[in-house]
């Protein structure tokens, strides 16, 4: 296991009440599955905010099913300067690799207390032997994760700096939302920081700063102390640059319930080429 893990603290997951399955790697099994499964972990872990999970260079010779909490993913350059990768929610999968002892290609960091359970590298193969549907899950969510890595890259490469700022919050609230009981709330605790913003956009804080200003002028949102409430979702669509159609892309194969709530988002609202 990787070296900074030692540091998060052992707590047990009940993993009939695990509030990832609905979008993690036990989705859909019954209790009696759920419990062969759990004998193949190798225990769970709580993650305090702000502590290093993983590191880049270190080996990892298990998989860790983010079960509750928020979690970024990253990558240092030489002169100390980050570029966020990814953000995971529950249900993501960190830290497989292909290849046997495999080196991390990048960090971890919990930004909120965050719970995960793990599963030694040893233990996919005899599991997916005796639940191959386990082995096509974890390549649907690492597939998942890759398009939105993927349109990452877009937007930082072709968008203009309030087009990336507009993507990369539309895309987290349409990610987290998907998971709320109501199809029309605009409003969420957003765990960011302006520069977490601007280390997945590639701007300054300034730059985000000035972006976030405007956008509030606009009257397309405002996002204040962590909080996000967005004023006018058409506009936010329009901005982000993305067809409706493909939000639904973002929470991947999920639920018929999350479908149904981001194509209410996204499909009731127009789109302007």
């Amino acid at each position: 296991m990787a070296t900074s893990t030692k540091n998060s603290a052992a707590i047990p997951v009940d993993c009939t009440t695990c509030q990832a399955r609905a979008d993690g790697l036990c989705e859909g099994y019954a209790p009696d599955d759920l419990r062969v499964i759990a004998g193949h972990k190798s225990g769970d872990r709580r993650v305090k905010a702000g502590q290093e999970f993983l590191s880049l260079g270190e080996p990892c010779d298990a998989i860790y099913n983010l079960v509750d909490g928020w979690m970024v993913l990253y990558n240092l350059l030489e002169d100390g300067r980050r570029q966020i990768l990814h953000f995971a929610l529950p249900g993501a999968v960190l830290g497989f690799h292909p290849a046997h002892g495999a080196m991390m290609t990048y960090g971890a960091q919990a930004l909120t207390d965050a719970v995960v359970c793990v599963i030694p590298h040893k233990a996919l193969r005899p599991l997916s032997r005796q639940y191959p549907e386990i082995g096509l899950r974890l390549a649907w969510l690492i597939a998942r994760d890759s398009s939105l890595s993927f349109a990452h890259l877009t937007s930082i490469g072709r968008h203009s700096a309030r087009e990336r700022v507009a993507h990369l919050i539309l895309e987290l609230f349409i990610r987290c939302r998907s998971r709320w009981p109501g199809h029309r709330i605009e409003e969420m605790h957003l765990p960011l920081t302006q520069e977490h913003i601007g280390d997945a956009t590639g701007l300054t804080g300034v730059h985000v700063n000035r972006v976030l200003g405007d956008l509030k002028t606009d009257g397309i949102l405002t996002f204040s102390y962590r909080h996000l409430s967005i004023l006018d979702p058409d506009k936010l669509v329009d901005v982000a640059g993305i067809d409706p159609e493909l939000l639904q892309s973002w929470i991947g194969q999920g639920t018929p319930e999350q479908h149904a709530r981001a194509e209410a988002y996204g499909g009731g609202y127009r789109h302007s080429a």
